[in-house]
């Protein structure tokens, strides 16, 4: 079944408010030679078949295997149904292996262009400049269509803009009720203010971090709307102004439970509720490990 997702418009690029992200498909870090790759296809295409068709990855996803898996995903879909985005690992943010990293994550993901095409994390050793300057060249070239950051706070934001031509799409950050830290830094407000679209990963947080302290809250919640705390958790962080988020899953049933965040509202009042009294974490997260 189909649903309606609704599209979220930055200055430089339009995303659907829902995406699909693969981080752990295929393994974590390296490829994990156990992994059940079918499952992770077979999950992949689910997605898609449900409407969401954004999907993100990154060359460090499963040493490159994640992209490959993405690739079998989406071989029966024509290319222009799909957004994809891909991410260039902190470590090479030099200017030829900027390029080159794009050239390997097409290669794998059997396609001629990336939508999105992001920093991965930031890196105090390598200029910026250099960085935006390779990505700038990618854009000219047509391998990348938009460019954008991830873990990126105001200082480095504005840093980005200021040395690149193309400009930055969007901020990939941890953000949910349990991640709070770019909304107390200014990133949030920042990013809507220039029209940057901030993409949240985790908007549920890891595994159990919802049933801390402000469970009742948000149970309780969660029990007026019919709805689990997970999918409250997903549609507060997509009813905030200019923020789309990523949900991860090869399980039938998640994927159903978190497109079940979509197509209802949090009033007014619940949802300052949830701003106010719902505990603030503040886990600033580590790049490559999104």
């Amino acid at each position: 079944m189909h649903h309606l997702i609704p599209v979220k418009k930055g200055r430089l690029i339009s995303l659907p408010a829902l995406g699909f992200g693969t981080y752990q498909m295929g393994g974590q870090l390296q490829r994990n030679p156990d992994n059940d790759d079918a499952r992770d296809i077979a999950g992949i295409r689910a997605a898609i078949a449900a409407g969401l068709c954004h999907l993100d990855t990154a060359e460090v996803y499963a040493g490159g295997h994640c992209e490959e898996l993405v690739a079998q995903g989406i071989a029966d879909v024509p290319r222009d149904s799909v957004v994809l985005t891909s991410k260039v690992y902190p470590n090479h943010l030099r200017h030829d292996d900027v390029l080159a990293a794009c050239r390997n994550s097409l290669r794998r993901l059997r396609v001629d262009y990336l939508d999105l095409y992001l920093i991965h994390g930031p890196n105090p050793g390598i200029p910026l400049a250099e960085t935006m300057g390779a990505l700038d060249e990618l854009v000219q070239r047509g391998q990348v269509r938009a460019v954008g950051v991830s873990n990126f706070d105001v200082p480095l934001l504005k840093e980005a803009q200021r040395h690149s031509r193309s400009g930055v799409a969007t901020n990939q950050i941890h953000y949910s009720l349990v991640a709070r830290a770019y909304e107390d830094n200014g990133t949030l407000d920042y990013c809507r203010d220039q029209g940057i679209l901030v993409t949240a990963y985790r908007p549920i947080g890891k595994h159990g971090e919802l049933s801390r302290p402000g469970q009742q809250l948000l149970d309780d919640i969660a029990g007026r709307y019919g709805k689990t705390p997970a999918q409250v958790a997903v549609n507060w962080v997509l009813q905030k102004e200019n923020v789309i988020a990523l949900v991860k899953t090869s399980d039938p049933a998640h994927l159903a439970e978190n497109l079940g965040a979509l197509g209802w509202q949090l009033s007014e009042e619940d949802r300052a509720s949830l701003d106010r009294d719902f505990p603030r974490g503040t886990t600033i997260n580590v790049p490559g490990v999104t």
